[in-house]
């Protein structure tokens, strides 16, 4: 993988984790107690990705 595809991909990832923090904060606002594992099992797909983006990026000397 050339450098600017893995800055390309370090991109869309950070875009994806921006948008699950989005929906999280949207479910949370519209239905707090309803939709708690809803919210809970987002958070930790949100976090696994956060992880894998941490980890490529001391991988790879990238930092965006």
């Amino acid at each position: 993988m050339t450098k600017f595809e893995k800055s390309l991909l370090l991109v869309l990832t950070e875009e994806i984790i921006l948008q699950l923090r989005s929906r999280i904060a949207e479910i949370e606002e519209l239905h707090p107690r309803e939709s708690a594992l809803g919210i809970a099992t987002f958070q930790e797909r949100l976090w696994r990705i956060e992880e894998l983006l941490n980890a490529v990026k001391k991988d790879s000397d990238l930092s965006l």
